[in-house]
């Protein structure tokens, strides 16, 4: 029966499905969770000596580095992506964003009646892009209270047991306290980091890495993009140069 709320938490995944380096995920409750691509890059093995380019992408690789505070991202009431495909290499840092509360559908299909409140995402993030492989580093946090009514507490148990089930789902943390009406009241959250190095390729307005595909569209030192994989968190950052 815990099962209920064993997929509440994924939204900590969301920045957690993009492109400049949150773990891959899927909406909140949705179901599986990716934690980004390996990805294989083709070609023959650099022995150490290498091109000039390419001893100047590893040099650029390697100074990418996060820098400066967490950057709050709205959520709900978010603009649509006009994808228009371009150019993405270069040295690019995550300026905004937005995270559609569709986010939570399917949390909300599991258990009828759970609202979420305080909804805060925060993420900073850099991501250097060469003609064939993408290295990113980012930072991503998250907290919200979760009203849990009596139906889906009942069905797990004390407000403590809901608790334990969300944290399941790979927040870190989860308070939970009765509420009114025989439901509980849940104070989650959770922050995360990632750094991996990737291979892409690029058609139309299309950028695919591994197993994951983004809409995209670079106009001048800005990028847009969104992700389009299966189950994938519904939001849309932006990334300057």
């Amino acid at each position: 029966m815990k099962s209920k709320l064993f997929l509440v938490g994924a939204s900590v995944l969301v920045c957690s499905g993009l492109w400049m380096g949150c773990s891959s995920g899927s909406t909140v409750g949705a179901g599986t969770t990716d934690g980004g691509p390996t990805g294989t890059e083709g070609g023959t093995t650099d022995s150490g000596t290498g091109t000039g380019t390419d001893a100047g992408a590893d040099s650029a690789a390697t100074a990418v580095e996060i820098t400066g505070p967490l950057l709050d991202i709205q959520y709900k009431g978010c603009t649509p992506l006009a994808a228009c495909g371009g150019d993405v290499k270069g040295l690019w840092r995550i300026t905004s964003g937005c995270v559609d509360d569709a986010s939570f559908a399917a949390a909300k299909q599991q258990c009828p009646g759970l609202t979420e409140s305080n909804v805060k995402f925060q993420a900073r993030g850099v991501v250097f892009a060469d003609a064939a492989k993408v290295t990113r580093k980012t930072e991503v946090k998250f907290t919200a209270t979760l009203a849990v009514p009596a139906a889906c507490k009942t069905a797990i148990g004390t407000c403590a047991d809901v608790g334990t089930a969300i944290k399941f789902t790979g927040l870190d943390t989860a308070t939970c306290t009765d509420a009114a009406g025989g439901g509980c009241s849940c104070d989650v959250g959770s922050q995360t980091t990632e750094s991996t190095s990737d291979t892409y390729t690029t058609a139309g307005n299309t950028l695919t890495s591994g197993a994951r595909t983004f809409d995209y569209c670079v106009a001048g030192s800005e990028i847009k993009y969104k992700e389009t994989t299966a189950k994938a968190v519904p939001a849309v950052f932006t990334l300057t140069k």
